[in-house]
């Protein structure tokens, strides 16, 4: 199974949450690779601590998305910070740049899973979740749901993974977290591994 994670993050939570599930996906044995969406106005900010700085040039040395990332994969990952209920324009660019795939239907039948990151749980994850979803169905790509089982006395939304930063910049990745990214990891390996 190859799996894309392609995710659009500032100060590093987004990062956080796409590398947690690619060595998940990795050490389950699935093909996974991240891509991060080109951003215009990245910078290095001086004032974050080494940890973040850390955390955004090993975003840096990644390599960029493409449709051709999303065209070689079974299965994609797609992330983005909320952003006023919605994904960041960085990523709304890379989604619009797929136009091209859409006309030829050449994403039909691949799968789809999602995360975000939100300041808080008023801030829109949901709904921003909700928007990957929309750009998955119009390309034909198959929804995988987050099952509410996935971890015992969790209540988890069934569009994807939300990680909470409470307008933190990323150091580590919250415990809460870093299970649920593990316990969907291991229902997509499951369920959709051995398919392909």
């Amino acid at each position: 199974m190859k799996i894309a994670i392609v995710f659009h993050s500032v100060c590093g939570n987004d990062h956080l949450v796409a590398k947690k599930f690619c060595d998940e996906l990795q050490r389950l044995g699935a093909g996974a690779s991240l891509y991060r969406v080109h951003d215009p106005s990245w910078k290095e900010m001086p004032d974050l601590s080494s940890a973040v700085r850390d955390n955004l040039r090993a975003m840096r040395a990644l390599p960029e998305a493409t449709p051709q990332a999303l065209l070689d994969a079974d299965l994609v990952i797609m992330g983005s910070p909320t952003y006023f209920g919605n994904v960041s324009a960085p990523m709304k660019t890379f989604m619009d740049s797929t136009g091209g795939l859409w006309v030829k239907g050449q994403l039909e039948g691949k799968m789809f899973a999602a995360f975000t990151s939100a300041g808080n749980p008023e801030g829109g994850g949901d709904l921003c979740l909700q928007a990957l979803h929309t750009y998955a169905k119009y390309m034909g790509m198959l929804s995988v749901p987050l099952p509410v089982t996935a971890v015992a006395g969790v209540n988890t939304p069934a569009l994807g993974v939300i990680h909470y930063s409470a307008g933190k910049y990323a150091e580590i990745l919250d415990q809460g977290t870093a299970r649920l990214i593990s316990a969907f990891s291991s229902f997509l390996r499951r369920c959709y591994g051995s398919a392909h």
